[in-house]
């Protein structure tokens, strides 16, 4: 159960008054860092928009950086850790306290995006914003989990605006000197969450939106659903506010999230968004601040109903499409090499005027 206290007047206005202060650091791309990239392309000894997606991508990486050759991008990859109230009604095949025991993992680096982090190679970052049982540093934490949302909010307004001030300063002190930051999730519970937030925020229902989310049987699909209902329903004289839907329905690590991407996007820094629980994140962050989508990239496309219609929102198509639902930014991590391969190829092959693609004499 979440430990809900208003944390303040003064404090909730102070921390209101610190987002917007961040959403107005993040500026618009440089434009023509960008189009001199673009105009590079055209002139290479291969045929225009042949890369397909990573052809576009290139020179928005160009301009997020503000170098028309961004060369090869240092990247750090991120995991925050939270646990939700509403796991207790068994929508996961792991038990609650699961979500702990993987951030220990990541902390000793035996987890899979420890493994492909090292293929990189990315330091793997990482925090407790909401668990439970405390794990490692805890100066980001805000509560030791979220409230059910099938029967109250998650959190209160005043905690949700503390998470995202703790995952932009976790940002400022952990991911500040790479080009890249590829964000990622743990939390036993989260996808119900992340369903019932996306349905709030797009305008949907749950039915068809609620997926498997760690591999439960159809069953149990059809109990998260009726669960996301049950929130839904709960909350249908919520605000059109940001903040207010995030601390209803959301999670720790989901805000924490939304702070990490403000941040990063204010740092003019590429954040690489894994899969639905980020994504939800992100789209959170951009109706906070709409130019924060001008910085991100989705990495996959996982098994989960909402991710596409999230990825649809913010406008941003996924590199990848391999049916994931690992989480723990694992799809980000594997398209960070992806992206750096793209860059290569923009960057080494030769111009047109060095090799006749017609083949005349």
């Amino acid at each position: 159960m979440a430990e809900h206290s208003s944390g303040g007047r003064h404090t909730e206005d102070a921390d209101r008054a610190a987002l917007a202060a961040l959403c107005a650091r993040v500026g618009l791309p440089d434009r023509t860092a960008a189009r001199l990239t673009h105009v590079r392309q055209l002139t290479r000894a291969r045929p225009p928009g042949s890369l397909g997606l990573l052809d576009t991508l290139v020179p928005r990486l160009a301009g997020i950086l503000g170098r028309p050759s961004p060369g090869e991008l240092s990247a750090a990859v991120s995991v925050l850790a939270g646990d939700h109230g509403v796991a207790v009604h068994g929508t996961s095949v792991f038990r609650p306290d699961v979500t702990a025991r993987v951030l220990e993992l990541i902390a000793a680096g035996r987890a899979p995006v420890n493994v492909l982090a090292a293929r990189l190679p990315a330091p793997v970052e990482y925090a407790d914003f909401g668990l439970a049982r405390p794990v490692g540093d805890q100066r980001y934490k805000v509560s030791a989990g979220t409230a059910d949302i099938t029967g109250q909010d998650a959190m209160t307004p005043a905690q949700a605006l503390r998470a995202i001030r703790h995952g932009a300063a976790y940002a400022d002190a952990r991911l500040a000197g790479v080009d890249l930051v590829a964000v990622g999730e743990i939390g036993v519970g989260n996808t119900t969450a992340t369903t019932a937030l996306a349905a709030r925020l797009l305008g949907l229902p749950a039915d068809g939106l609620t997926g498997v989310g760690s591999g439960v049987p159809d069953a149990t699909v059809r109990h998260k659903t009726h669960l996301v209902e049950q929130a839904l329903h709960r909350t249908r004289d919520l605000p059109d506010d940001p903040v207010a839907v995030l601390a209803a329905l959301g999670g720790y690590e989901i805000a924490g999230n939304v702070g990490v991407v403000l941040a990063s996007a204010a740092r003019r820094q590429v954040v690489v968004v894994d899969g639905t629980i980020t994504a939800v994140a992100a789209l959170v962050a951009a109706r906070l601040c709409p130019a924060v989508t001008e910085y991100l990239v989705a990495a996959h496309l996982s098994s989960e109903p909402a991710h596409r219609l999230l990825l649809d929102a913010l406008g941003r198509p996924p590199l990848l499409q391999l049916e994931m639902r690992l989480g723990m930014a694992s799809g980000a991590a594997l398209a960070v090499g992806l992206i750096n391969a793209a860059l290569a190829v923009a960057e080494h092959t030769p111009g047109a005027d060095a090799v006749d693609l017609a083949g005349r004499p």
